[in-house]
């Protein structure tokens, strides 16, 4: 029985993904793994916080002191500085993250306190008071032992924040990034710059992809431009799939007869797992494993149909290949506004702009080769089949550097 469109789309792709290779790992020094994928859990080294803290600037007390009027200060607890004692009836001066006094068993905050020369009064009912206020308890955090970073965990600034913070030595597991080989074919490609007449093409296809590739901390992107010669793409892929975790071919992929790209993946020792999948832009998308489970992404020549297959196909193909714990994301989705009721019997991706409002726009659009309307969108949104475009839908943002969005 034949499945349904979205669900015989998902089974394509993922028949690719489960026969991919994942990137090997490496030590480094945290300082140099901003952007990179975690390879390893990590687990605390020691209670978060580490002692009880205070949670603000004030007084540490005891509560019941207060029975007996304006307190002595006998000291300032700062923060990293040894743990003080709270001798009985005095007050401590704390700063956020100081260590709270032994014998105290609340903060008050200074905007609370009159404060004199050598001692403070507490200008708060004392029946507002309770104990532990303002007391950032010893592993409320997280306890010595517990897991704070997964595998596959992307590592941003915060994660670093908490590597920093809560793991033992300098160094950590990472995975190496995705080296990937953009080969973009075609006799009508001209570099920008170049002199070119009115029924040659700019190659637009290789400068989009290598700078979403390039937004990607995680990434190692090179560009190669090859005409439409059988030997030449042969040879160009054959030392790509040497070089290379992944391979994004560009044109050739359509049943015309320049179209070399699918003979050419099977003559380098790849497997075609799919090839021509029911969405709009980019039917003709070709889905390969190489000799050594390397990734073969051939994305038709029209810069739309390059742009969606890339980012809804090949991307999550990617952050499978680098290790990455969620390789598939989940697309937030958003209100689309449309003025049109068309619909499509199969998968439909349509550029929009978000608005102020957090609704998405559908851009006028040309067909696959509009660049206007590439340029002037945000992203674009998933019709499913026979459903028009109202009403809410995933959207996918373009790159912008974490591989996610």
């Amino acid at each position: 029985m034949q499945l349904p469109i979205l669900d015989g789309i998902t089974a394509k792709i993922d028949a690719v993904r489960q026969r991919l290779r994942i990137n090997s790992a490496d030590a480094l020094p945290i300082h140099d793994c901003s952007g990179r994928i975690l390879a390893e859990r990590v687990v605390s080294f020691r209670d978060s916080p580490a002692v009880d803290v205070s949670a603000m600037d004030g007084y540490a007390i005891r509560i019941m002191d207060l029975r007996h009027g304006p307190l002595p200060v006998d000291g300032v607890a700062s923060a990293g500085a040894v743990p003080l004692e709270c001798p009985p009836g005095k007050a401590i001066r704390i700063f956020t993250g100081g260590a709270v006094p032994k014998g105290a068993d609340c903060v008050v905050p200074r905007e609370q306190c009159i404060e004199e020369v050598a001692r403070v009064q507490i200008n708060t009912p004392l029946e507002s008071l309770r104990v532990g206020q303002n007391i950032r308890r010893q592993g409320e955090n997280a306890p010595r032992g517990s897991v704070i970073l997964a595998p596959g965990t992307l590592l941003h600034g915060p994660a670093i924040s908490a590597l920093v913070s809560l793991s033992e030595g300098e160094h950590v597991s990472v995975y190496d990034p995705v080296r990937v080989s953009i080969l973009n074919t075609g006799d009508e490609l001209v570099e920008a710059g170049q002199p070119i007449r009115d029924w040659q093409i700019r190659d637009s296809n290789g400068p989009l992809l290598s700078t979403m590739l390039g937004s990607i901390p995680w990434i190692r992107a090179s560009r190669t431009k090859i005409p439409d010669d059988p030997a030449q793409i042969r040879s160009a892929l054959a030392i790509a799939l040497e070089e290379s975790d992944a391979v994004i071919l560009t044109g050739g992929v359509s049943m015309g007869d320049t179209d070399h790209v699918p003979r050419s993946v099977v003559d380098c020792g790849g497997d075609v797992v799919f090839h021509r999948i029911p969405i709009r832009p980019g039917k003709p998308l070709l889905g390969a494993v190489g000799p050594q489970g390397q990734l073969v992404m051939g994305l038709p020549g029209n810069p739309v149909s390059v742009a969606v297959t890339f980012r809804r196909y090949a991307l999550n193909l990617l952050r499978h290949v680098a290790g990455m714990a969620e390789a598939t994301e989940v697309p937030l989705r958003v209100p689309v506004q449309c003025e049109d009721t068309k619909t499509l019997e199969l998968l439909w991706f349509r550029l929009v702009q978000l608005q102020s409002s957090g609704t998405a726009s559908v851009l006028p659009s040309q067909g696959s080769g509009d660049i206007i309307a590439l340029a002037q969108s945000d992203g674009f949104v998933e019709i499913p089949p026979g459903v028009p475009s109202q009403g809410s839908f995933p959207f996918f943002p373009w790159p912008s550097g974490s591989g996610l969005s």
